[in-house]
């Protein structure tokens, strides 16, 4: 961690969705060890092991972890956060919408309502209710990181899934038009596939995706944390209303890469 990124968010705070673990835990991990407040909502509750483990990779860093054990979908929750960070009195520089679920994976046909609002309440409104609860906390300089997908940029057959990480995208415009004026700055990534529990818990989806991967291999949340960090911070202070695909180069390189290793011509 270089002196000028621990300068930045030291006495600043920040705000992780869906950061107990994975991707979450990683960037969460960064801005702690960077000097920040970090206030980590997750649903999962208190006595889980990824709380223990959390906490624990953190300590004797400079920053501070402050949990949260609630639902991104819950508007009360968000409430209560707000309170919560002006209590601790630390500017808020960042917020990550990074919580998400995958839902069934089911086709637009078999896809039930009971399904599909509970994928949009986790994906799409939470990102919009932490935006809307935390957005006028933020000073000039903030940013805020909203985590789509690829499948938010091409076809996917999971419906519930695909269709908000579609919106994920619009939202990050919406706002960034709206909040730019004021010096906070919005954007999107796009991760492809992430080595974490979500995705290894379908082995057959990530037996055949591997075929499409440039770099030939998953992503670790490491990696996904690290383009986060850098799109919280200064160094990316004339960069808004963004989508850039961390992806390994599936979106880049497109259908044709498969189709150039088959052929043997890549």
């Amino acid at each position: 961690m270089s002196a000028e990124h621990t300068s930045y968010w030291s006495g600043q705070a920040a705000v992780v969705t869906g950061g107990a673990r994975g991707q979450g835990a990683c960037v969460a991990r960064l801005l702690v060890q960077a000097g920040a407040t970090v206030h980590v909502m997750d649903a999962l509750p208190a006595e889980d092991g990824a709380w223990t483990a959390l906490r624990a990779c953190m300590q004797g860093m400079p920053g501070r972890l402050l949990p949260v054990h609630a639902d991104v979908s819950d508007e009360g929750a968000w409430e209560d956060l707000t309170a919560q960070v002006q209590a601790a009195g630390r500017p808020l520089l960042g917020l990550v919408n990074n919580a998400g679920i995958t839902g069934p994976r089911a086709p637009v046909t078999q896809t039930t309502s009971e399904h599909w609002q509970r994928v949009m309440a986790t994906n799409l409104t939470g990102s919009f209710l932490g935006i809307r609860t935390l957005a006028p906390l933020m000073p000039r300089g903030a940013a805020i990181v909203n985590v789509s997908s690829t499948v938010g940029m091409t076809g996917y057959f999971s419906a519930a899934y695909s269709s908000s990480k579609w919106a994920l995208r619009g939202l990050t415009r919406s706002a960034a038009m709206e909040l730019g004026p004021r010096g906070v700055r919005v954007n999107c990534i796009c991760p492809g596939v992430v080595d974490t529990e979500m995705v290894r818990n379908y082995p057959a989806l990530v037996e055949t995706l591997q075929g499409i991967i440039a770099l030939e291999h998953m992503a670790r949340p490491e990696q996904l944390a690290d383009v986060m960090f850098f799109l919280l911070g200064p160094q990316s202070s004339y960069i808004t209303g963004a989508d850039l695909a961390v992806d390994g180069g599936v979106i880049g390189t497109g259908i044709y890469w498969p189709v150039g290793r088959s052929l043997g011509v890549v």
